[in-house]
């Protein structure tokens, strides 16, 4: 008896241990990626595996049981919303890759110029800037061996460059204004893919930062992009998310937490079994920089929540056209064949409570993709009041400015698209890649004169650049065209000027130039320009 009420007095407890120990399996399997938890919840009773299996086994012709599965995992999550994706074994690393900042090979950036592979830019610290390839090199061979690129494609080419870390390769090298060939072994090492495309001074006081992506590397680079601005003497930055997709949450996160005062929200989520709040948990050790952030359509995810932060704690002036609005989380599960799923398990939402992501219609996702169309129809690209604003969907930044939902970030200060210089002449030359490779091929960093990018800049401006990149133009079959010229000659001189300097000081000379005519850049210094 006295056996009996003792074990009537565990019982509680036993029940919570097995509770605790049933959640606790539970979130193992999830964050685990175990694809045994997916099937077992993948239909009722395993009705798509049983559907699977007799279109296998009985369709009136061969059915590839893989290709039907993938397609029924692509119709499923697709149906769900625009960002639920299946990721295949074969992409996968190059996810990790992008995600991670890092890669294999030997570390260069190439165009491949009328069958000519042209190394653009030797990677800093990687391995081929250490043997010594520079931007110009024809490479012409590997391991004795020339390449056919006429029969080659380009991801043929980048498989023959990369390797193994440690594993060496011999690049057959032409280089312009030397005679004859030469062999330059290289190690293939670790290459960083950097997510800060320049960073420079565009005067005494006001420092630019231009973000690709957000990858874990990210808040590293940011960091150091901009304490070195600061050495220089930045107190005022523009920071430029055009035409960055996103990334990394926790990369964003962490560039917010630089940027902000103690105990300042930067974004929170909601899902049905997801809830998380961000914030700043110390003094930014940039807080006192004044800001400025260039936006555009392009501009999603991580990019809008770094907008959306800055903007509804009145931390910096948003400039430019209206961001992308995707605003849904994913979570990244693995499956057992390596391959995963990015499912959207809550939507992102800025410190006011404007929900980032832009409506949809799971019934017709088209309508979502063309969105670029519909704002080149309704003038949205043209006009700040051709934005739709919904008043029902309004809220108030820290200091009590309206700001709207709706989907995506509306600036505070918006700069129309530019198309002063569009011109059917232009439009070929950009088709045809003319300009870019006008500098690769006749150009290196030897040849450009000046010590520094002032100088080079300078010199540039005094060269005829234009009678030499017209008789390109034209044995390439450009129809040259006076009326065309005269509309687009700023663009074209900017920009040939621009690739040309980047030959020699990389991207910080391409933005730096074409600074010089970017509404978005120029708008950015007048507000800086401000006194408080």
């Amino acid at each position: 008896m006295d056996n009996k009420k003792f074990l009537l007095n565990y019982i509680p407890l036993l029940a919570a241990i097995c509770i605790v120990l049933g959640v606790f399996l539970g979130r193992f399997l999830y964050e685990g990626g175990s694809s045994t938890l997916f099937s077992m919840s993948n239909s009722s009773d395993g009705k798509v595996d049983e559907v699977i299996e007799q279109v296998v086994s009985s369709y009136v012709d061969p059915v590839n049981e893989n290709e039907i599965t993938e397609f029924a995992i692509n119709k499923l999550l697709a149906h769900l919303d625009p960002h639920s994706t299946y990721i295949p074994p074969h992409e996968v690393q190059g996810e990790k890759e992008r995600m991670s900042g890092k890669f294999e090979g030997i570390g260069i950036e190439f165009r491949v110029i009328e069958d000519t592979l042209i190394v653009v830019n030797a990677i800093k610290g990687g391995p081929s800037e250490k043997a010594g390839i520079k931007a110009g090199d024809r490479i012409i061979g590997l391991n004795l061996q020339e390449i056919a690129l006429g029969k080659l494609k380009t991801d043929s080419l980048v498989k023959l460059l990369r390797g193994k870390s440690g594993s060496e390769v011999a690049l057959i090298v032409i280089r312009p204004f030397n005679k004859g060939k030469i062999t330059i072994p290289v190690i293939r090492g670790e290459i960083p893919i950097f997510s800060i495309d320049a960073n420079f001074m565009l005067d005494q006081e006001i420092g630019y930062v231009k973000i690709n992506r957000f990858s874990y590397q990210t808040l590293f680079e940011f960091k150091e992009a901009t304490e070195s601005l600061v050495n220089k003497g930045a107190k005022k930055l523009i920071i430029d998310v055009r035409d960055n997709p996103g990334g990394s949450l926790n990369a964003v996160i962490g560039i917010c937490k630089e940027l902000l005062p103690n105990d300042r929200n930067i974004v929170y989520t909601k899902g049905e079994n997801e809830q998380e709040t961000y914030n700043s948990s110390a003094d930014g050790a940039f807080k006192d920089l004044k800001l400025t952030i260039l936006i555009n359509r392009n501009s999603a995810s991580a990019s809008e929540i770094l907008a959306g932060a800055l903007q509804d704690n009145d931390r910096a002036t948003i400039i430019g056209r209206r961001t992308f609005g995707k605003g849904l989380v994913q979570s990244v599960i693995t499956l057992r064949d390596q391959s995963r799923i990015h499912l959207t398990i809550a939507r992102y939402y800025t410190p006011s409570g404007r929900c980032i992501q832009k409506s949809f219609d799971k019934d017709d996702m088209s309508g979502y993709r063309h969105d670029e169309l519909e704002r080149w129809g309704n003038g949205e690209l043209y006009s700040a009041d051709s934005i739709k604003v919904v008043d029902s969907l309004k809220y108030k930044t820290l200091s009590g400015r309206t700001v709207y939902g709706g989907g995506g970030i509306t600036p505070d200060v918006f700069v129309s698209l530019d198309t002063n210089s569009n011109s059917k002449m232009l439009c070929q030359i950009l088709d045809s890649n003319l300009i870019r490779n006008f500098a690769i091929k006749f150009y290196t960093a030897s040849s450009i004169k000046g010590a520094d990018y002032n100088e080079s800049n300078e010199l540039l401006q005094q060269s005829d650049l234009v009678a030499t990149f017209k008789a390109y133009c034209r044995s390439k079959n450009i129809q040259w065209s006076k009326l065309d010229w005269i509309t687009s000659q700023a663009y074209i001189h900017n920009r040939l000027e621009a690739y040309i300097l980047r030959v020699k000081y990389k991207n910080n000379g391409y933005f730096r130039k074409t600074g010089e005519i970017d509404n978005e850049v120029i708008e950015a210094l007048k507000v800086l320009s401000i006194e408080d």
